[in-house]
């Protein structure tokens, strides 16, 4: 009775470290001796009636009461637990096993050479099946902590599992599951009943002593397998999005590289013929009847080229003037109402080149969605170390969410993406560069992105 409630003990104990930071408690009040005494009641009410089906969902019921999550993650993290621990089960019971017998042969010989009684014989057996039972069940827990840490690492992320989609849950799931059924058929075979004898199938086939060990290590390391796959898959999806971050900060930087290309090339015709209007004026000026209307229009003439190289829009950083004109400007010819206060940072070590990245980005979307009409506001604000980049449109499409982003109708390449695309994730990777957030949401038609950075302390006032 000892030995089973001390082996329930370590089985919960596995398995709230199996749990534990992969799965977030309801509240402050669920504590660990209050989950360990729930367990332990469910382990030692329940056992292992059913091949361990009612265990399974009793431990199911629990994560649904104390714990956050889907109901999917919760099912999942039970069968997984059933699952790895029946097989490393397995893996261990004929080498025990073997252990077991080899010691108990040699009490029987003792006892058929006579040098132990029948009572001593008893006793010593009592006393072998109590020690197996502990060191059985010390193995086991050992060998599946153990396991659980090296297969935590790979599942274990800031947000436990929370975020895990139900197929990655379902890639997952199916090696432990298969698992669990390749157990329960080994043990409704272990034994076959015949007329008036059982037949134990490791006797009559000595090979299953070597196959089944071997095929639960096999299942382990498909479970391992699956959840190292599925974080170098995480971790490849990443740089493959970075990658496309980087691409898009390339292609911002050609952009700009010829925006500056163009008006150096436009200074630098201007001042090719800056030698003519001098002299163009200097013979208007000294005609003793010179016509002072043609004189003026002249004037006005180079007054108009000379607006070229002006900025409808200054931001105080030519980086930022280029971007905020090219994107507004044609906005505003083609009948968007434009507002821009936007002003850039002089101190708190801002980079241009990343403001350049979410005010292209955020602008690109915002025109976008205007589609010729509408209205665009730019504004930023400053607070101590907070600056706020706050980008609104007019959106008249109806806005679909999903986890806190907004998702396109618009197919792209077969699948649907985000309403503005790449854009929000290259703000949302720039902003975090500063230690920043990205806020978004629709109301009365407009579409509002806020950007909030935070500056560095060193002349951050």
């Amino acid at each position: 009775m000892v030995i089973d409630l001390l082996s329930s003990g370590l089985s919960v104990g596995c398995f709230l470290f199996f749990i534990w930071g992969l799965i977030k408690p309801k509240s402050l009040y669920v504590k660990g001796p209050v989950v360990f005494i729930c367990c332990l009641g469910v382990v030692v009410g329940i056992g292992n009636r059913l091949d361990n089906l009612l265990l399974i969902g009793g431990l199911f019921v629990l994560l649904a009461l104390f714990y956050e999550g889907s109901l999917q993650m919760k099912l999942y993290l039970a069968a997984a637990y059933v699952s790895i621990r029946e097989l490393v089960r397995f893996t261990i019971f004929y080498l025990m096993n073997s252990f077991a017998n080899g010691i108990v042969q040699t009490y029987v010989n003792d006892f058929e050479n006579g040098i132990i009684g029948v009572e001593e014989l008893e006793r010593k057996l009592g006393v072998m099946s109590q020690i197996y039972q502990l060191l059985f069940f010390t193995v086991l827990n050992l060998i599946c902590i153990g396991f659980f840490y090296l297969y935590k690492k790979q599942l274990l992320r800031e947000e436990g599992l929370q975020r895990l989609s139900r197929t990655a849950l379902l890639y997952l799931a199916v090696p432990a599951l298969t698992g669990y059924v390749y157990c329960i058929l080994f043990r409704n075979v272990q034994y076959i009943a015949r007329s008036d004898e059982i037949l134990i199938m490791e006797d009559e086939f000595p090979i299953i002593r070597l196959l089944v060990p071997l095929g639960s290590f096999l299942c382990l390391g498909a479970v391992y397998s699956s959840a190292l796959l599925l974080k170098k898959t995480e971790a490849a999806f990443q740089k493959e999005k970075e990658a496309q971050i980087y691409k898009n900060r390339l292609r911002d930087m050609e952009q700009h590289i010829r925006d500056m290309e163009r008006m150096y090339g436009d200074v630098k015709s201007m001042r090719h013929d800056l030698k003519n209007y001098v002299a163009d004026m200097q013979l208007l000026a000294g005609q003793e009847r010179a016509n002072g209307a043609a004189f003026h229009e002249y004037l006005r003439a180079i007054e108009d080229r000379m607006d070229r190289f002006s900025f409808a829009y200054t931001t105080g950083n030519p980086i930022t003037d280029v971007v905020v004109n090219r994107q507004l400007v044609p906005a505003k010819e083609s009948g968007v109402r434009v507002e821009c206060e936007f002003c850039f940072p002089q101190s708190g070590g801002l980079e241009a080149f990343d403001v350049s990245i979410l005010l292209n980005n955020a602008l690109e979307n915002a025109v976008e969605a205007c589609g010729g009409e509408g209205e665009i506001h730019l504004v930023s604000k400053r607070q101590g170390r907070l600056f706020l980049i706050s980008v609104s449109n007019t959106c008249k499409t109806e806005i679909v969410w999903k986890d806190g982003m907004p998702v396109s109708t618009k197919q792209d390449n077969g699948i649907h993406g985000y309403i503005h695309g790449q854009g929000l994730k290259n703000i949302e990777k720039a902003a975090q560069r500063y230690g920043g957030t990205i806020q978004l949401h629709a109301e009365d038609g407009m579409f509002f992105l806020e950007i909030l950075l935070q500056l560095s302390e060193e002349n951050a006032q």
